[in-house]
């Protein structure tokens, strides 16, 4: 991928994929993962297990600009980096960005040819088109021209010494798990679960559920620093990422009769799980995409954590029946029917959402927290009503 907004700098690898540079001493990602676990066979064939699992990611692959976005709506041209993120890495040369308020009279303390919000964009601006301040009343800033005491223009790809102003990614999962296992025995058997779990961070994986980008390691997530002017809410602050599911039970039960109709087989499945956070995404400020930009329910960033702050979707449950005859026609042959029976309880529960407020920067979302679906099964807005599967086969 090669355009204005991924210029390469000296003393940087290229990627044989593109023509991203990668950072020296980036290393592969990686996750340790600790299980510890219980098991105990009652005898019967009834086995219980229990599982605690916790799975946090430690290092990730991902490429990276030094910009805050208030910088490069000011003029500065990203240069991409493919990197290990963490707030102590040091691979650019960090922009000097003054703030100053231009609406008490004050001007960019720079000469020269600084890159200034006034300037090029007439001022700093949320994702609604609304003119925000920093921490000190700023309504604009500029940032120092190069080149600075290491040799190196603003957002170069050459460390100078400070951190980058990058955050540690964060990804967690723990899980409690409980089942209990009967093999067939006495024309019975069964397969039960229950689990309890968490899946919190700043950082979802390769795959981004939040705005459906999927572009291993080079996602939009790392493109730009947090910046003064907090333009991009709380992407990098902690919280439920956005496939936590709190609660999830299975069940599978299946009996084949003995004497009278001799073979015939049925059985019952039984799921249950609560539903998945609801974000309030706004529009990413420099980019434009929808569903980038986490925000609390009040569209501020007054809160813990802004991830699920729109609450979660309904918990939803299924409940499947099976059947199936052997009907015999020769010693060595024989016909079964069957039929499977989905979802009989004809539940229709609400599974997704709109989750963005914006359908690009100022444009609100009219469909917003309306259902949500792709029209295909894999990400469906409803639960697929009852259904029936009815078959005839050979066996020989």
């Amino acid at each position: 991928m090669f355009d204005a907004a991924h210029l390469l700098a000296p003393a940087v690898d290229i990627s044989l994929q593109s023509t991203t540079g990668i950072a020296h001493g980036t290393k592969m990602q990686y996750l340790d993962e600790y299980v510890l676990g219980f098991e105990h066979d009652f005898g019967a064939g009834v086995i219980f297990t229990t599982r605690y699992t916790d799975r946090r990611i430690h290092r990730i692959v991902e490429d990276m600009a030094a910009l805050s976005v208030e910088a490069f709506n000011a003029g500065l041209s990203q240069q991409y980096l493919i990197g290990n993120s963490s707030k102590k890495l040091d691979i650019f040369t960090n922009p000097i960005q003054v703030g100053y308020n231009a609406a008490a009279g004050g001007t960019c303390p720079f000469v020269g040819d600084p890159f200034d919000t006034l300037a090029v964009s007439g001022g700093v601006f949320d994702s609604n088109g609304n003119p925000v301040t920093d921490l000190a009343g700023n309504d604009n800033m500029c940032i120092q021209p190069g080149p600075y005491a290491n040799g190196a223009n603003p957002g170069d790809a050459v460390a100078d010494g400070i951190p980058d102003g990058f955050v540690d990614p964060v990804r967690n999962y723990k899980s409690m798990e409980f089942e209990v296992n009967k093999s067939f025995a006495k024309n019975f058997q069964m397969r039960a679960n229950y689990r309890i779990a968490k899946l919190f961070g700043n950082y979802e994986g390769s795959f981004r559920n939040d705005n459906g980008q999927s572009d291993p390691n080079i996602s939009s997530l790392f493109d730009f620093t947090q910046g003064d002017f907090n333009l991009l809410g709380q992407q990098f602050t902690p919280g439920v990422l956005n496939t936590d599911v709190r609660h999830l039970a299975n069940g599978f039960f299946s009996y084949t009769f003995p004497d009278r109709a001799k073979g015939l087989t049925v059985g019952t499945s039984v799921h249950f799980q609560t539903g998945v956070p609801i974000n309030n995404l706004f529009a990413h400020p420099a980019y434009f995409n929808s569903g980038e930009i986490p925000f609390c329910a009040d569209n501020t960033t007054n809160c813990t954590s802004a991830r699920g702050s729109l609450g979660r979707t309904p918990a939803f449950g299924t409940v499947d029946l099976h059947a199936d005859y052997p009907i015999r026609i020769t010693e060595k042959s024989r016909v079964r029917i069957g039929a499977d029976l989905f979802n009989i309880t004809n539940n229709q529960r609400l599974l997704r959402v709109d989750q963005n407020a914006q359908r690009t920067v100022g444009v609100p979302n009219a469909d917003f927290q309306k259902p949500f679906g792709d029209g295909v099964s894999l990400q469906p807005g409803f639960q697929r009503p009852f259904y029936a599967r009815f078959m005839v086969r050979y066996e020989f």
